[in-house]
């Protein structure tokens, strides 16, 4: 929502659709954890499942093949191997079925066969010679094996390999999430200056690429601070100084003859005077503002009754003002001289910029869970939309056409100072279906 870009960004096209590069990086890192999860339940059901059934068939066929030839149609060696090998086996042959469980325990075949979930059911056909002579007989077996003891489960050792796999994904996300840190760090940073807070500063934690922009970092903003703070103290001192001047060019101007060019000199020492007053005055507000960071707790400020005692010396302007207040009480954590000179500012603008037509300057308060919003409208001349970052920078003034004439860009500069230093955000918006301005201005609440 931030207003206060710089100048070369104001009308660059902003891409809301893009995200962090934590967030990127913290979605990468779950979709390859959930990627490893699913390859890893499609691997375990490919083992449980027998989708490799057909690998281990040729060998099982062998195997079975060999088992049969030793049992031929002899039902106790039928039952050692069933005991043996713990395999359910049944011999079909021309004279009669018989079965064993794999306790080798007799059992009728069908009995055997009715649940074969868990077992792997492999046939073997072998013919077999007469002991005296004639055909070979053909006989049918059916071996019936325990696939969690046939197969010799790897089923822990999958699952152990799954969380040795997911605890090192979770190892590496952490380690990465600690080496992009100081990225979020430096992106605050950067939000901080572009709102025109210079005394910002990064922490520098490594000496790596992103510790030294960092350090650069702090050390542009270390030297921008310094070069406002050296523009600020020479507008001080230069318009302390002119003070002593214009004082003897008033008394030398009281013994000119009275005309046009005397009231011509008169008006540019008043508005020469006027000015030295705004800059001395906003040195003394900048002095207030850093005396209140020093502090270690702000006072509280009753909001409607200081908006009201704003609102109170404004009755009787044109097109006067009407002040909307919620019926509980409002407080801010600030100071409150301060706070009543951005109230003033601000209702000051919005009557200023008023046109012989408008309707009265709209002033509320609202106080929600995020914390209170003061709201100026107004239904004047306007500000355009392209130029709304401008307004905050000191001595602008927009377009003389459109009536911005009066005051020497100051006053919007000093309410953002004001509002930074409490914590707070202001913005400038046209009003919906009206023309003038809404100027909102969020604190943090109690």
């Amino acid at each position: 929502m931030g207003t206060n870009k710089t100048a070369n960004n104001a009308n660059a096209p902003i891409d809301k659709r893009g995200s962090s590069v934590l967030m990127r990086f913290a979605t990468s890192t779950g979709l390859l954890a959930v990627a490893v999860v699913i390859l890893a339940i499609i691997f375990f059901h490919t083992i449980r499942g027998d989708v490799f059934q057909g690998a281990f068939q040729a060998p099982l066929k062998e195997w079975s093949a060999t088992i049969a030839g030793h049992i031929g149609g002899d039902m106790t060696k039928a039952q050692a191997v069933a005991k043996n090998h713990r395999i359910g086996v049944i011999v079909w042959s021309e004279n009669g079925n018989f079965a064993f469980d794999p306790n080798g325990d007799p059992i009728e075949p069908d009995e055997l066969l009715k649940d074969t979930s868990g077992l792997r059911q492999i046939e073997a056909h072998v013919q077999h010679a007469r002991e005296h002579g004639g055909d070979d007989v053909k006989m049918h077996y059916t071996f019936l094996l325990n696939k969690d003891e046939f197969d010799d489960s790897r089923t822990p050792l999958l699952l152990g390999l799954v969380f040795l796999m997911l605890f090192t994904i979770g190892l590496a996300y952490v380690m990465q999430i600690s080496l992009l840190r100081p990225l979020k760090w430096l992106h605050s940073g950067v939000e901080a200056v572009s709102a025109g807070d210079f005394s910002s500063r990064v922490p520098v934690v490594r000496n790596d690429e992103i510790g030294k922009v960092a350090r650069a970092f702090n050390q542009m903003t270390s030297r921008v601070q310094a070069m406002m703070d050296d523009r600020e103290r020479l507008l001080a001192d230069v318009s302390h100084e002119l003070r002593s001047p214009l004082a003897r060019i008033k008394v030398a101007l009281e013994l000119l003859p009275e005309g046009e060019k005397r009231d011509a000199i008169a008006q540019d020492i008043r508005e020469m005077e006027a000015l030295t007053t705004a800059l001395l005055e906003r040195e003394q507000i900048r002095t207030r503002l850093q005396s209140n960071e020093s502090r270690s707790a702000d006072e509280s400020v009753n909001l409607i009754a200081a908006t009201g005692n704003i609102v109170d010396g404004f009755q009787n302007t044109s097109p006067g003002i009407n002040l909307n207040v919620p019926p509980q009480s409002v407080e801010i954590e600030g100071d409150e001289t301060l706070v009543k000179i951005l109230i003033h500012n601000l209702v000051d603008n919005a009557v200023k910029f008023s046109l012989p037509d408008s309707s009265p300057v709209e002033v509320t308060l609202i106080s929600d869970e995020d914390g209170v919003c003061i709201v100026v409208d107004d239904d004047g001349i306007g500000i355009p939309q392209d130029r709304v970052d401008k307004v905050f920078e000191p001595f602008v003034k927009l377009d003389p056409a459109r009536g911005h004439r009066s005051g020497y860009g100051l006053g919007l500069n000093l309410c953002q100072r004001i509002v930074l230093a409490m914590g707070g955000h202001i913005e400038i918006q046209q009003r919906e279906q009206q023309r003038g301005t809404r100027v909102s201005v969020r604190f943090p609440g109690l």
